[in-house]
């Protein structure tokens, strides 16, 4: 079973009595995150406010120029991405949804940008869990938005823990066997799979593509210090333009697993993920709040 339970400023999500996650959306938060995100072992697969960039938060959405505003950094004059409400949280079963509304707001208090999200976590082994990831982005109102090529953008991106970052002993991994930052950055694929060892436990955590996605599969951004995140907009020559009629939604899965890539049958998972991802209505549990 799969439950979401609400309390001050974070979600805590179990799976089969076990917590597997926590959400983290208070408002000491420049933006919301998913932050711890557990291994078989109970240790945490991703990083938060790590020393080198500490506006890297486990799970989250950024973008470092929406127009001319950033909403990466964590800056005086940085934009925040704030809580607004959650609209569902799906009641305990196989499968548990929640879904929330954020506003992204400039330094001097203009709404620049609201998105709605939603995590979906399922019933699974610890071995080889999953949640998906959807995200859509719109303009508060019929104003153009463009997402700038850059760098500093992730929607969403990951940093995963030391023991997994390439510079720590850890693997990139992509669909097509080219590994760490030298084989994936910049190279089109469907998932990027990072694994190492926390503890003495070897896992890893992948993001993989949805097929129906823009520009699938997707070019990556990817550094052997720890993050990695799907980024086609930061290869486009042009910005990607967002308006009320035209908003950008994206779709992923996260699968976390025991053993390397392989051992964790990270390609196997994929083809299952691609299999069931076809348009259809998605059918979830009844929500409460």
């Amino acid at each position: 079973m799969v439950e979401i339970l609400e309390e001050t400023g974070q979600l805590i999500i179990k799976v089969d009595g076990q917590e597997y996650a926590k959400y983290c959306f208070g408002p000491e938060r420049s933006k919301p995150c998913l932050t711890p995100l557990r291994a078989a072992n109970g240790l945490s697969l991703l990083a938060d406010a790590p020393t080198d960039h500490r506006h890297h938060h486990g799970f989250w959405v950024g973008h470092g120029r929406v127009n001319d505003v950033d909403f990466w950094g964590e800056r005086h004059n940085c934009g925040r991405i704030n809580h607004h409400e959650f609209v569902r949280i799906d009641k305990p079963g196989e499968l548990c949804s929640f879904t929330e509304v954020c506003h992204w707001v400039s330094s001097e208090g203009n709404l620049i940008l609201t998105d709605t999200r939603t995590f979906t976590f399922y019933q699974s082994p610890v071995e080889a869990r999953f949640f998906d990831f959807e995200v859509t982005l719109k303009p508060p109102t019929k104003d153009l938005v463009q997402l700038h090529p850059t760098n500093e953008a992730g929607l969403p991106q990951i940093r995963v823990a030391d023991g997994l970052t390439v510079k720590s002993g850890g693997t990139l991994t992509n669909a097509e066997g080219n590994t760490n930052e030298r084989g994936t950055y910049r190279v089109a694929s469907p998932w990027v799979d990072c694994s190492g060892k926390l503890g003495r436990l070897q896992c890893g955590i992948a993001l993989m593509d949805h097929p129906e996605n823009p520009a699938f599969p997707t070019k990556w951004f990817t550094r052997d210090y720890g993050p990695f995140a799907p980024n086609y907009g930061l290869f486009l020559d042009d910005p990607i333009e967002i308006t009320q009629k035209k908003p950008l939604k994206l779709r992923y899965r996260v699968f976390t697993h025991s053993g390397n890539v392989t051992e964790g049958k990270v390609a196997e998972a994929w083809d299952e993920y691609r299999k069931s991802a076809v348009t259809t209505p998605r059918q979830t549990a009844e929500s409460t709040r």
